[in-house]
């Protein structure tokens, strides 16, 4: 079991993904904004990170997604966070590769420190292979889950 916070605006984009990695015996916490993400990061540990890049509310994109996310676990205001949310393993999602203007946004994600990006909607089967390639180490013990 990998314990995964999935940040993420799309309800009905995150309701279907949420059900897919449970499927998978993962278990999962969701966040609406980077804010929030940041939130539960200060709570609870988690094993890996995936984050939608854009978020949006009333129809705008905001300065409060995976973008900003990234930039805050990865850059050098990091430093008051626990050194495991520091290297937490990161996929970045977007949706925005499709529009015009945005196709670079998943190489921008990977140069701010995500280590996989994928277009979105993700394939399943290709977010599992991700998950399970960057957390084959992280995975907990029954002694772990007690």
């Amino acid at each position: 079991m990998v314990d995964i916070l999935l940040m993420d605006d799309d309800e009905d984009f995150t309701s279907v993904l949420d059900e897919a990695l449970k499927n998978a015996g993962h278990k999962t916490t969701i966040a609406r904004s980077a804010s929030e993400a940041l939130e539960l990061i200060r709570l609870e540990r988690f094993d890996l990170l995936i984050a939608d890049l854009i978020v949006f509310k009333d129809k705008k994109s905001v300065p409060d997604g995976g973008i900003s996310l990234i930039s805050r676990l990865r850059g050098p205001t990091n430093r008051n966070l626990e050194p495991w949310a520091r290297t937490m393993p990161i996929i970045a999602i977007s949706g925005a590769i499709h529009n015009f203007g945005m196709t670079n946004i998943l190489k921008v994600a990977q140069s701010l420190g995500a280590d996989i990006a994928l277009g979105k909607p993700t394939d399943t089967e290709d977010l599992l292979h991700a998950i399970n390639t960057l957390t084959k180490h992280a995975r907990k013990s029954p002694a772990d889950q007690a």
